[in-house]
């Protein structure tokens, strides 16, 4: 078969067929598109993008995704028990929890406390000696966790001889699917201490 080659063309259709009554190309003014024989936009194979100006495949898109950093945030009383409050997937990573007491819990002492942690692991994160109810304080764990299968955060608040108080539970995730199922007693908890700058 003789191969023909002529140079200096102006250029070429606005559709372009690849092969015999196969995929074609169609472009416009502002797109490209990329069609079957039967009209239908086809998919395109590419390799991984390596440069800031390449398209990306789905798997590196994907890859990204499952590393979205999420946050939540929820109040709690000095009654409140103990709660599964969120769903989380498997491959999340925990990356921090914090424990807020913005005013002093009223009677508080050692027989108050929270723990934050999950199902397997109650106090995985905020253990019951690492809070004190007494002191309006932020209590900070960067204990870092990832899970192989998906799970169930957990609180337990336990209360001894603390008459009233609150505390905002925060827990900074980086997962791509996350539900939360007990938002708590929500209160201005989150807004009330003025001092953020105060971590134990």
């Amino acid at each position: 078969m003789a191969t023909v080659k002529k140079y200096n063309l102006a250029g070429v259709g606005a559709n372009v067929e690849l092969g015999k009554q196969g995929s074609y190309i169609a472009g416009n003014a502002s797109a490209i598109g990329f069609y079957t024989s039967g009209d239908a936009l086809q998919k395109i194979a590419i390799a991984n993008a390596t440069a800031d100006t390449h398209a990306v495949t789905k798997a590196q898109l994907d890859d990204t995704s499952s590393d979205l950093v999420q946050h939540i945030t929820i109040d709690v009383e000095h009654d409140s028990g103990t709660v599964n409050f969120a769903n989380i997937a498997s491959g999340s990573r925990i990356l921090s929890v914090t424990v807020d007491i913005p005013t002093a819990w009223s009677s508080g002492g050692n027989g108050d406390y929270i723990e934050v942690g999950d199902t397997s692991n109650g106090s995985r994160f905020i253990r019951s000696g690492d809070i004190d109810v007494s002191v309006a304080a932020q209590y900070h764990s960067q204990y870092q966790y990832e899970y192989t299968s998906a799970g169930q955060l957990r609180y337990a608040v336990t209360n001894g001889a603390a008459s009233d108080g609150d505390a905002t539970i925060s827990v900074v995730l980086a997962s791509d699917s996350v539900t939360v199922t007990d938002y708590g007693a929500i209160t201005n908890a989150q807004n009330s201490n003025s001092d953020l700058g105060n971590i134990s």
